[in-house]
C-alpha cells in the first residue's frame, strides 16, 4: 500500500471512528459515564443483563508482530474504560487473526466508551492511528449469554477454543440454551455460551478453556452429546485461541 493510500485510509477510519463514537445511542436516552476503576470478576455481578462485543481483526501477515507489540504497550489505555474478557491470537481456524471479547452494561455504555476514546489523544496518536494500516479486515458481533447461564472469568492458565454454531431457522435464546446445554468436552471448562443479537444472527458461541492444545483433539470424544446432535445440521466453526500477555483470561 502506497504512503498516499495509507494516509487516506488512516484519515478516513479516524473520521468514521469519531463520528460513530459521538453519535447518541438510539437504544436509550441515558448516557453512561465510562468506568475507570477496577472491574469485578464475580460471575453474578458481571453476567446479568450484560452485552458482549466479539471482535475479530485480520492482520496483514508481515505486520502481525508490530501489531502485537503496539497492543501490549498501549492496551492499558483501552482496558481502563471497559472490561476485556479475553484477547487472543488465532492459532488454528484462522491465521493472522486476533479475537477479543468486551463486556458492556448495554449499547449506551459502549457508545460512551467509544466517545471517550475518540477524545483521548494518547489512544489515537500512540495506538489507534498506528494499527489501522496494519489491519486488512475488522468484524464484530454483539452477544448475550444464553438464559440461566453465567460467564466464568476466573480460571487457571490454558488455551482456549471458540466454537460458533450457525443454527437453522430463528431459534429463541431459550431454544439455543436448551440445544447446547448438554455440550461437554473432556477435561475442558465451558466458560460461557452466547447467542448473537446484532451481526450474524441465529448464531451461538461457546468459549472453552482447555489445559493444553492436545486436549482440543482428545477432549472431543464426548462432544456428540444430545445437545450437539440437535445442531448437527448447523454449520460450525472452531478456533484454537492463545491468550495474549494482556488478556484477562490467560
Amino acid at each position: 500500500m502506497s504512503a498516499n493510500l495509507c494516509n487516506r485510509f488512516l484519515r478516513s477510519n479516524i473520521a468514521i471512528f469519531i463520528l460513530s463514537a459521538t453519535r447518541k445511542s438510539i437504544y436509550s436516552s441515558k448516557w453512561f459515564a465510562c468506568t475507570t476503576t477496577n472491574f469485578s470478576t464475580n460471575p453474578s455481578e458481571t453476567s446479568a443483563g450484560k452485552v458482549y462485543e466479539l471482535r475479530c481483526y485480520s492482520i496483514i501477515p508481515k505486520d502481525m508482530k508490530h501489531f502485537l507489540e503496539l497492543s501490549e504497550k498501549w492496551m492499558h489505555l483501552r482496558t481502563v474504560h471497559s472490561k476485556c474478557i479475553g484477547y487472543w491470537t488465532s492459532e488454528i481456524g484462522g491465521i493472522n487473526d486476533v479475537v477479543h471479547i468486551w463486556e458492556y452494561d448495554n449499547l449506551s455504555h459502549r457508545a460512551s466508551v467509544r466517545q471517550t476514546l475518540a477524545k483521548d489523544p494518547d489512544w489515537i496518536q500512540n495506538y489507534f492511528s498506528k494499527i489501522l494500516p496494519l489491519l486488512s479486515r475488522q468484524q464484530n458481533s454483539l452477544l448475550r449469554l444464553v438464559p440461566g447461564s453465567d460467564l466464568i472469568t476466573k480460571t487457571s492458565k490454558g488455551v482456549y477454543e471458540l466454537q460458533q454454531f450457525n443454527l437453522p431457522g430463528s431459534p429463541s435464546p431459550d431454544q439455543i440454551s436448551q440445544a447446547l446445554s448438554a455440550c461437554t468436552q473432556q477435561n475442558a471448562t465451558l466458560l460461557g455460551t452466547f447467542y448473537s443479537i446484532i451481526g450474524t444472527l441465529s448464531s451461538a458461541y461457546q468459549l472453552w478453556r482447555h489445559p493444553d492444545v492436545d486436549n482440543l483433539i482428545t477432549g472431543t470424544g464426548s462432544e456428540h452429546s444430545a445437545g450437539k446432535k440437535e445442531c448437527i445440521n448447523a454449520s460450525r466453526h472452531s478456533r484454537l485461541l492463545l491468550p495474549t500477555p494482556w488478556s484477562m483470561l490467560k
